[in-house]
Protein backbone atom coordinates (compact mmCIF):
# COMPACT_ATOMS: atom_id res chain seq x y z
CA UNK A 1 0.00 0.00 0.00
CA UNK A 2 3.03 2.41 0.93
CA UNK A 3 4.90 1.38 -2.38
CA UNK A 4 1.27 2.25 -4.34
CA UNK A 5 0.78 5.55 -2.37
CA UNK A 6 4.43 6.59 -3.60
CA UNK A 7 4.11 5.51 -6.87
CA UNK A 8 0.33 7.86 -7.71
CA UNK A 9 2.70 10.80 -5.44
CA UNK A 10 5.57 10.41 -7.98
CA UNK A 11 3.27 10.05 -10.95
CA UNK A 12 1.32 13.32 -9.34
CA UNK A 13 4.53 15.37 -9.45
CA UNK A 14 5.68 14.54 -13.15
CA UNK A 15 2.33 15.94 -14.30
CA UNK A 16 2.43 19.25 -11.88
CA UNK A 17 6.09 19.66 -13.30
CA UNK A 18 5.28 18.56 -17.24
CA UNK A 19 1.85 21.35 -16.76
CA UNK A 20 4.23 23.74 -15.49
CA UNK A 21 6.77 23.42 -17.93
CA UNK A 22 4.71 23.93 -20.77
CA UNK A 23 3.38 28.21 -21.28
CA UNK A 24 -0.24 27.41 -21.58
CA UNK A 25 -1.61 28.56 -25.26
CA UNK A 26 -2.58 31.80 -26.96
CA UNK A 27 -6.56 31.99 -27.09
CA UNK A 28 -7.29 33.63 -30.13
CA UNK A 29 -10.98 34.90 -30.66
CA UNK A 30 -11.42 33.83 -34.25
CA UNK A 31 -11.90 30.50 -35.11
CA UNK A 32 -9.09 28.47 -36.97
CA UNK A 33 -10.51 28.29 -40.50
CA UNK A 34 -10.63 32.20 -40.46
CA UNK A 35 -6.75 31.86 -40.27
CA UNK A 36 -4.15 31.80 -42.86
CA UNK A 37 -3.06 27.97 -43.17
CA UNK A 38 0.06 28.32 -44.83
CA UNK A 39 2.44 31.34 -45.83
CA UNK A 40 4.98 32.22 -48.21
CA UNK A 41 8.44 31.15 -45.99
CA UNK A 42 9.75 34.23 -44.35
CA UNK A 43 6.59 35.07 -43.46
CA UNK A 44 5.91 34.23 -39.91
CA UNK A 45 1.98 32.49 -39.38
CA UNK A 46 1.62 33.05 -35.84
CA UNK A 47 2.25 36.53 -36.03
CA UNK A 48 0.35 37.45 -39.64
CA UNK A 49 -2.68 35.41 -37.55
CA UNK A 50 -3.13 37.57 -34.89
CA UNK A 51 -2.49 40.81 -36.91
CA UNK A 52 -5.29 39.58 -39.24
CA UNK A 53 -7.63 38.79 -36.38
CA UNK A 54 -7.09 41.75 -34.51
CA UNK A 55 -8.14 43.50 -37.91
CA UNK A 56 -11.27 41.33 -38.07
CA UNK A 57 -12.15 42.76 -34.57
CA UNK A 58 -11.72 46.57 -35.61
CA UNK A 59 -13.67 46.64 -38.70
CA UNK A 60 -16.53 44.39 -37.48
CA UNK A 61 -16.19 41.57 -40.15
CA UNK A 62 -17.35 38.13 -39.64
CA UNK A 63 -14.00 36.11 -37.36
CA UNK A 64 -14.31 33.37 -39.40
CA UNK A 65 -13.40 35.10 -42.75
CA UNK A 66 -10.82 33.79 -44.73
CA UNK A 67 -7.72 35.66 -45.57
CA UNK A 68 -6.77 36.55 -49.02
CA UNK A 69 -3.96 34.32 -50.80
CA UNK A 70 -0.60 35.63 -50.43
CA UNK A 71 1.87 35.19 -53.04
CA UNK A 72 5.77 36.90 -53.11
CA UNK A 73 7.01 37.82 -56.80
CA UNK A 74 8.64 40.40 -58.70
CA UNK A 75 7.06 44.09 -58.03
CA UNK A 76 8.46 47.70 -59.55
CA UNK A 77 11.30 48.29 -57.61
CA UNK A 78 9.61 51.09 -55.73
CA UNK A 79 6.86 48.89 -54.13
CA UNK A 80 7.01 46.79 -50.98
CA UNK A 81 3.85 45.62 -51.52
CA UNK A 82 0.41 46.19 -53.30
CA UNK A 83 -3.20 44.84 -52.57
CA UNK A 84 -4.29 43.61 -55.57
CA UNK A 85 -8.16 43.04 -56.86
CA UNK A 86 -10.85 42.71 -59.52
CA UNK A 87 -11.62 45.94 -61.40
CA UNK A 88 -14.46 46.47 -64.65
CA UNK A 89 -11.11 47.16 -66.12
CA UNK A 90 -9.14 44.30 -65.35
CA UNK A 91 -11.77 41.65 -63.75
CA UNK A 92 -9.10 38.75 -63.88
CA UNK A 93 -6.92 39.87 -61.52
CA UNK A 94 -7.21 38.38 -58.22
CA UNK A 95 -8.28 39.45 -54.94
CA UNK A 96 -4.94 38.64 -52.96
CA UNK A 97 -1.87 40.41 -51.80
CA UNK A 98 1.09 40.34 -52.94
CA UNK A 99 4.55 40.74 -51.45
CA UNK A 100 7.84 41.66 -53.28
CA UNK A 101 10.68 39.52 -53.13
CA UNK A 102 13.06 41.71 -52.17
CA UNK A 103 10.50 42.46 -49.46
CA UNK A 104 10.96 39.72 -48.25
CA UNK A 105 14.92 38.96 -48.87
CA UNK A 106 15.83 42.30 -47.64
CA UNK A 107 13.65 44.00 -45.12
CA UNK A 108 13.22 43.10 -41.18
CA UNK A 109 10.88 40.00 -41.07
CA UNK A 110 8.43 42.39 -38.97
CA UNK A 111 8.49 44.55 -41.52
CA UNK A 112 7.54 42.11 -43.92
CA UNK A 113 4.61 41.27 -41.16
CA UNK A 114 3.92 45.29 -41.20
CA UNK A 115 3.54 45.17 -45.05
CA UNK A 116 1.65 42.03 -45.46
CA UNK A 117 -1.15 43.61 -42.73
CA UNK A 118 -0.94 46.93 -44.51
CA UNK A 119 -2.52 45.26 -47.29
CA UNK A 120 -4.37 43.27 -45.59
CA UNK A 121 -6.34 46.19 -44.19
CA UNK A 122 -7.43 47.47 -47.58
CA UNK A 123 -8.96 43.61 -48.42
CA UNK A 124 -10.85 44.13 -45.50
CA UNK A 125 -11.89 47.50 -46.07
CA UNK A 126 -12.82 47.07 -49.27
CA UNK A 127 -14.86 43.89 -48.68
CA UNK A 128 -16.68 46.26 -46.00
CA UNK A 129 -17.85 48.46 -48.45
CA UNK A 130 -19.87 45.76 -49.31
CA UNK A 131 -20.92 43.70 -46.09
CA UNK A 132 -18.04 41.68 -46.32
CA UNK A 133 -19.22 39.82 -49.27
CA UNK A 134 -17.28 38.97 -52.43
CA UNK A 135 -17.55 41.11 -55.47
CA UNK A 136 -17.05 39.85 -59.31
CA UNK A 137 -15.23 43.50 -59.44
CA UNK A 138 -14.50 46.41 -57.09
CA UNK A 139 -14.02 50.42 -58.14
CA UNK A 140 -10.44 50.96 -59.03
CA UNK A 141 -10.16 54.13 -56.96
CA UNK A 142 -11.40 52.69 -53.44
CA UNK A 143 -8.21 51.54 -52.07
CA UNK A 144 -6.80 54.75 -53.12
CA UNK A 145 -9.79 56.40 -51.41
CA UNK A 146 -8.57 54.44 -48.02
CA UNK A 147 -5.62 55.87 -47.07
CA UNK A 148 -7.85 59.41 -46.56
CA UNK A 149 -9.94 57.54 -44.15
CA UNK A 150 -8.68 58.47 -40.13
CA UNK A 151 -9.96 54.80 -39.83
CA UNK A 152 -7.88 52.99 -42.58
CA UNK A 153 -4.73 54.88 -40.88
CA UNK A 154 -5.50 53.83 -37.65
CA UNK A 155 -5.77 50.60 -38.26
CA UNK A 156 -2.72 49.70 -40.44
CA UNK A 157 -0.76 51.99 -37.35
CA UNK A 158 -2.20 49.49 -34.62
CA UNK A 159 -1.09 47.39 -36.40
CA UNK A 160 2.73 47.63 -35.52
CA UNK A 161 1.03 48.10 -32.27
CA UNK A 162 -0.18 44.51 -32.63
CA UNK A 163 3.84 43.09 -33.61
CA UNK A 164 5.46 45.27 -31.50
CA UNK A 165 3.27 43.75 -28.33
CA UNK A 166 4.83 40.53 -29.84
CA UNK A 167 8.16 41.30 -30.94
CA UNK A 168 9.49 44.38 -29.09
CA UNK A 169 11.77 45.80 -31.91
CA UNK A 170 11.26 49.82 -31.52
CA UNK A 171 13.32 50.04 -34.81
CA UNK A 172 11.41 48.23 -36.54
CA UNK A 173 7.92 50.15 -35.15
CA UNK A 174 9.03 53.54 -35.56
CA UNK A 175 10.75 52.18 -39.55
CA UNK A 176 6.91 50.94 -39.89
CA UNK A 177 5.15 54.37 -38.67
CA UNK A 178 7.28 56.70 -40.73
CA UNK A 179 6.23 54.37 -43.67
CA UNK A 180 2.22 54.42 -42.86
CA UNK A 181 2.79 58.35 -42.79
CA UNK A 182 4.28 58.56 -46.08
CA UNK A 183 2.08 56.38 -47.65
CA UNK A 184 -1.09 58.02 -46.81
CA UNK A 185 0.14 61.56 -47.62
CA UNK A 186 0.82 60.58 -51.19
CA UNK A 187 -2.19 58.48 -51.56
CA UNK A 188 -4.16 60.39 -50.36
CA UNK A 189 -3.06 62.91 -52.21
CA UNK A 190 -3.40 61.03 -55.28
CA UNK A 191 -7.06 60.12 -54.76
CA UNK A 192 -8.07 63.37 -54.48
CA UNK A 193 -6.58 64.32 -57.56
CA UNK A 194 -10.30 62.40 -59.45
CA UNK A 195 -8.97 63.18 -62.95
CA UNK A 196 -5.97 61.06 -62.34
CA UNK A 197 -7.98 57.83 -61.06
CA UNK A 198 -10.26 58.56 -63.82
CA UNK A 199 -7.14 57.42 -66.80
CA UNK A 200 -6.24 53.98 -65.40
CA UNK A 201 -5.92 51.49 -62.58
CA UNK A 202 -3.18 51.62 -60.54
CA UNK A 203 -2.51 48.85 -57.64
CA UNK A 204 -1.98 50.52 -54.70
CA UNK A 205 0.88 49.58 -52.51
CA UNK A 206 3.88 50.58 -50.23
CA UNK A 207 6.29 52.46 -51.67
CA UNK A 208 9.80 52.51 -50.82
CA UNK A 209 11.02 55.55 -49.34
Amino acid sequence: MRRFTTILLLAGAFFVTTAAAEPPGRVSPCPAEGDFQTLPAGIDLDSANRVWCWMKQQVNAPLALAPPPVFVGALRSNKYSVFVFPTPDAPDDPFSVEIAADTVQYEDPLFVLWALGHELAHGLFTLRSFGFKEQTTYPAALPHVQHCDPEFQRVTRGAADVLWDIWHSSDQTSKMLTVDNDIHGRECAYASNLSRLEEGHEQPGLERQ
